[in-house]
């Protein structure tokens, strides 16, 4: 189910090996088609390594142009923006963050990975928390990108924040979704999705949340 915000509602297998001892520990680890687990530390780890300097390689396993597919999006995916401007991953410990951030009140940690679809810009921003509402701390980033007010966006957090993991919330404008995450371990976690700029883009809501839906399950 995908839910439109002022709208309405709408890999790999396992090998199985000789030993036992050897299959408990697969199943230990989370075997699955979308690589290792996504937990708090691992996200911290992954911003920590891309640093302020950025990285040209998401290092999460989303695949846009399967998820587009999967959404009915007929448009050509690839990596960066339309414009080829690098880093195409931005990152943000929240381990390191000032007193006073959002990140003070409620560790985590942000890695943006930024890909274009046809000739929109496309951006997948992960966060994780230590609390619940993680999005919360993407506040500004929600804001802009669908061009709403004070009021909308308070809406919007809300029920982003209260959904089922997997189940995608479409911001009034229709450019921007956001599905919580699973986590390996305690956290909440969610991620968020902008197609286009301020409020416009060429794809229609119920494909937003499609592509959030697709995406969010790509790190289940």
């Amino acid at each position: 189910m995908i839910r439109v915000r002022g709208l309405g509602r709408s890999g790999r297998r396992c090998a199985a090996p000789a030993v036992a001892a050897a299959v408990a520990a697969l199943l230990l680890s989370g075997c699955s088609g979308g690589g290792d687990a996504l937990s708090l530390g691992s996200l911290q780890e992954e911003a920590a390594k891309i640093g302020g300097d950025g990285a040209a390689d998401c290092p999460l396993s989303y695949d846009l142009a399967e998820a587009a597919k999967t959404a009915g999006v007929s448009l050509e995916a690839g990596p960066g923006n339309t414009q080829g401007e690098q880093p195409a991953v931005t990152a943000e410990d929240g381990r390191e963050a000032p007193e006073g951030s959002p990140w003070a009140a409620n560790p985590g940690a942000l890695v943006t990975c930024t890909f274009h679809l046809g000739q929109e810009d496309v951006e997948l921003h992960t966060v994780a928390t230590e609390k619940a509402r993680a999005l919360s701390v993407l506040a500004p980033v929600v804001q802009r990108a669908a061009g709403i007010g004070v009021d909308e966006l308070g809406t919007f957090l809300k029920d982003a924040g209260a959904a089922k993991k997997g189940v995608p919330v479409v911001a009034k404008s229709g450019n921007v979704a956001a599905a919580r995450l699973g986590l390996d371990g305690s956290g909440d976690a969610t991620l968020l999705l902008t197609v286009g700029d301020s409020g416009k883009s060429g794809l229609g809501a119920e494909q937003v949340g499609a592509l959030a839906k697709a995406l969010a399950g790509q790190l289940g």
